[in-house]
């Protein structure tokens, strides 16, 4: 009976230390739902990011969630950062949807999906915008739930 009170303590502890030591590198992360389930390139989708109070390098990592009947295997999208009106960097990110043949899931109501991290330094006391646009031929793109950010220190 000890034997397990001690396993159970050790368990607890244990969670909570991973827990914590998930949410300290977390610096912003938003989702924007889209109109209809349609992303069309014309519509940027920003996303302000809140000003640092010390230098920072972070990473962004672009996500986007589809339903189970989105036809394609990537995105391509455009990450331009924006101070102000200026234009500080663009880079083009490759989302890959789904690494099988057939591309479904079984049981799963939307896919959700990131892109590979990109680094970037944050200054203090600027005001940084992302603003994300799809780059694909077909437009709009259809059963897009929502785009989003995840900034992470």
């Amino acid at each position: 009976m000890k034997r397990n009170h001690t396993l159970l303590i050790y368990i607890g502890c244990l969670c909570l230390a991973v827990f914590a030591a998930c949410q300290d590198n977390l610096y912003y992360t938003l989702y924007q739902d889209l109109p209809k389930k349609e992303w069309d390139s014309n519509d940027a989708i920003c996303f302000s990011i809140p000003s640092a109070e010390q230098d920072l390098d972070v990473t962004v990592t672009l996500g986007v969630r589809t339903t189970t009947s989105f036809r394609y295997k990537d995105i391509v999208a455009r990450v331009e950062v924006l101070e102000g009106d200026s234009v500080l960097s663009v880079t083009p990110l490759n989302l890959t949807l789904y690494t099988d043949e057939n591309g479904l899931r079984k049981g799963m109501l939307l896919n959700e999906n990131y892109s590979k991290p990109q680094p970037f330094h944050m200054q203090a006391h600027h005001n940084y915008t992302l603003r994300v646009t799809h780059l694909m031929r077909l437009n709009p793109l259809d059963e897009v739930m929502s785009v989003g950010v995840i900034v992470e220190r």
